[in-house]
């Protein structure tokens, strides 16, 4: 079992107790509109399925809630070597993001091995755009994908990160 430390944050696998929260943060149209994955609207059974998948992710993804002060306000997690991550709505603009992603991407790249991982926001995503290149991922152009929230195709940047960005992305936050 996987468990990151942050100074404020506590990224750990999803619990069955967890189901609520869940529901409370991505059954909000503001969040839920921005990923790619997420149904809007979000129930108590998506929420249920999410977390029995989380008990059989592989052994190369990682599927982790970040957690204040013992508090669920999001989800981070890398799925085919693609980074993808949420905060519920009241957590914007405190850093949390960059806080958990920023671990996640040190594991990736550590304890995981990875030379290479890859990301995409939804244009307009300002807040995503900036924890990604903060990150040192690198913009690779645009394209489409599918919102499930949206019922709909939208525009997405493509990013790539590799192992020597990340090191020079780390150097620069020191």
């Amino acid at each position: 079992m996987i468990i990151l430390v942050t100074d404020r944050l506590t990224l750990r696998p999803p619990h069955e107790a967890d189901a609520e929260a869940l529901v409370h943060g991505l059954g909000n149209l503001n969040v839920s509109r921005w990923t790619g994955r997420v149904p809007y609207p979000y129930g108590r059974r998506d929420a249920e399925d999410y977390i029995a998948r989380s008990r059989v992710t592989p052994q190369d993804e990682l599927m982790l809630f970040i957690t204040f002060g013992g508090e669920l306000v999001g989800g981070i997690g890398i799925t085919q070597d693609e980074l993808g991550y949420w905060l519920a709505e009241p957590q914007w603009g405190k850093g949390f993001g960059t806080e958990a992603a920023s671990a996640v991407t040190d594991h990736a790249f550590t304890a995981m091995g990875r030379d290479r991982m890859v990301a995409s926001y939804h244009l307009g995503n300002d807040g995503s755009r900036r924890i990604l290149l903060g990150l040192g991922f690198r913009e690779t152009g645009e394209d489409v994908a599918f919102s499930r929230a949206r019922a709909a195709e939208v525009p997405i940047m493509r990013l790539d990160l590799t192992r020597q960005a990340w090191r020079e992305a780390k150097e620069r936050r020191r």
